[in-house]
């Protein structure tokens, strides 16, 4: 095994089908320990334990859940290494800290909470990393996050379309700073919405009405003069837009692409779009 390179080594790891004794050599190596750590479903607790003999802090990040047994789990928390007790608990809290997306579970893990619970936590951060992670929450629980005092709560409750905003929620919501990029992207706009989300200069509005499915045809033809290739794409893909209109914004775009535009090519290249 020592002649095998680092991706084979890792490669093995995760192989569903290694035999436990192969699987207790490998983590003598970390490239072996990384493989093992990507492995789905439990780790048997001789595997576990070699991990636990020949790895760190890092390996231990792996080890918690029902991936291991709960005597392993009593073994981790009796671990006199206070790296090794808490490495998956500080590892998911540094994630919240940095605002990395994080599930769900593992945040009611290391914080010992549930979601309702923690939806209402002290710490901003951590009510944002649940809004980002729970998509299944009621509505009830997201008209809380919309009203949250934290910038950061509200833009995190509404980066996606689920749960959504409820109709009486959407005037406050577009003239929310915090949210109203996110939220042009997804809700139905009136024609007073529309021209006020219009008013503003910033292109990355602009850029998010414009890929908006709800838009009537007056409200795409408007946006037909905008001189932003992303804005331009998005109208392409509209579907009052007839062929003619169509072709004649993709050739834009690819004009300013071969002139060395970097948002051209990003238009282009790169599809935001979710499907209806």
């Amino acid at each position: 095994m020592t002649s095998l390179d680092h991706p084979q080594l890792s490669g093995l790891g995760r192989n569903p089908s290694a035999p436990q004794d192969v699987l207790v050599r490998l983590a003598t190596h970390k490239a072996g320990r990384h493989g093992i750590s990507q492995r789905r479903g439990r780790l048997e607790d001789a595997v576990v334990d070699a991990l636990l003999t020949q790895g760190d802090c890092n390996t231990a990040v792996a080890l918690h859940g029902d991936r291991i047994s709960p005597e392993m789990r009593r073994r981790i928390a009796e671990h006199p290494d206070p790296a090794i007790r808490n490495a998956f608990t500080d590892f998911v809290r540094d994630m919240v800290d940095r605002k990395v997306q994080i599930g769900i579970e593992a945040l009611e893990e290391a914080y010992g909470q549930p979601r309702m619970m923690l939806a209402s936590a002290p710490s901003p951060s951590l009510r944002a990393a649940v809004a980002r992670a729970w998509y299944d929450r009621p509505l009830t629980m997201q008209v809380e996050l919309l009203a949250d005092p934290d910038p950061q709560v509200r833009a995190a409750a509404t980066e996606h379309r689920n749960p959504g905003v409820p109709p009486e929620w959407r005037e406050r919501c577009l003239a929310d700073p915090a949210v109203r990029t996110s939220v042009a992207r997804y809700v139905p706009l009136t024609s007073e919405q529309f021209a006020q989300l219009m008013r503003h200069e910033e292109e990355e509005l602009h850029q998010a009405v414009a890929g908006n499915p709800h838009l009537s045809a007056e409200m795409v033809a408007q946006l037909l003069g905008i001189d932003d290739p992303l804005v331009r794409v998005a109208v392409a893909q509209s579907r009052h837009v007839d062929a003619e209109t169509r072709e004649r914004l993709y050739a834009l775009v690819e004009a300013e692409r071969a002139d060395g535009s970097i948002e051209a090519e990003v238009a282009l290249s790169w599809n935001f779009a979710e499907p209806d």
